[in-house]
């Protein structure tokens, strides 16, 4: 079933008019037997999260003004294959809270389970250019954008997800004629803060891409850049024009490419920036 979160936002996102703010809604979905957030409060940026403490573990509980059924302070998946399996597999698509090994929170996600046998977590979006992708390093860590729409999931994220156990990585693109394509690799992960958020592993190209050039082989051991954290091998920093990434001197692929020209991948069918949506997605290696 699906709950309806309303929130206030402390900051003002790209393109949304002031008529707009008032209240905005989250749906945030949930198996019978699923995880529940008491409370989500948006501060500071879009993937912000507040929740209520002094819960009993597991106690189911009503909400005097709604009847919504949920378990307070719950084992929280891990991942998106996860909350499947915690829904046998009846769940669709939608944004769920999952709760990485060691990280303090949960935290909304949006998972996919329809495309190529489904589990996929979505890291990266952008769809409409709804979101500035020219951001410094605080906002690459922590995550900006909104699950459902233009968003990353942030850098400390990812890295605690990525080292609890190995993920491939899923690129789907659709040109601006409408023609799907993808690029898979069988393996993804990302360092810490105190190593700069390394591309640490990127695994083999899957041979059903149907991308001809394999790209992000080029960034593999490279350390994220931002505009205020230059940590590539150009002369120049890369970030500065080509927004934040894991920047060598400087890529062959910019999923977060300004808007403006277009995400960009190395002999895209059609022209690099024949782009008009980019997804990435990453999930359990079975």
């Amino acid at each position: 079933f699906e709950i309806e979160y309303h929130f206030f936002l402390s900051s003002q996102p790209e393109n949304i008019s002031p008529e707009q703010l008032g209240k905005m809604h989250l749906f945030i979905s949930f198996c019978i037997f699923g995880a529940f957030v008491s409370s989500l409060q948006v501060s500071g940026n879009t993937m912000d999260m507040e929740r209520n403490e002094g819960f009993t573990r597991n106690k189911r509980s009503t909400n005097s003004d709604a009847s919504y059924f949920f378990y307070q302070q719950p084992d929280y998946p891990r991942d998106c294959k996860e909350v499947f399996e915690q829904c046998d597999g009846e769940s669709s698509d939608g944004v769920y809270l999952i709760q990485p090994d060691g990280y303090l929170e949960p935290f909304p996600v949006y998972c996919n389970n329809t495309v190529d046998g489904g589990n996929w977590m979505v890291i990266q979006r952008r769809m409409d250019g709804g979101v500035e992708f020219n951001r410094d390093w605080e906002d690459y860590k922590n995550g900006f954008g909104f699950p459902h729409r233009d968003l990353w999931l942030g850098n400390e994220k990812l890295a605690y997800i990525t080292n609890q156990k190995d993920y491939e990585i899923r690129f789907d693109f659709v040109s601006k004629s409408g023609d799907p394509h993808f690029a898979k690799y069988n393996l993804f992960r990302v360092s810490d803060e105190g190593t700069l958020y390394r591309l640490v592993d990127v695994g083999d190209y899957d041979s059903t891409s149907t991308l001809s050039y394999d790209a992000l082989p080029y960034n593999k051991g490279m350390a994220f850049t931002t505009r205020d954290r230059d940590n590539d091998l150009n002369s120049g920093n890369c970030a500065s024009s080509y927004n934040g990434w894991w920047h060598k001197t400087c890529s062959y692929t910019y999923p977060n490419y300004p808007w403006s020209t277009g995400p960009h991948w190395h002999n895209f069918p059609g022209g690099n920036h024949n782009i008009q949506y980019i997804e990435m997605k990453i999930r359990p290696v079975e």
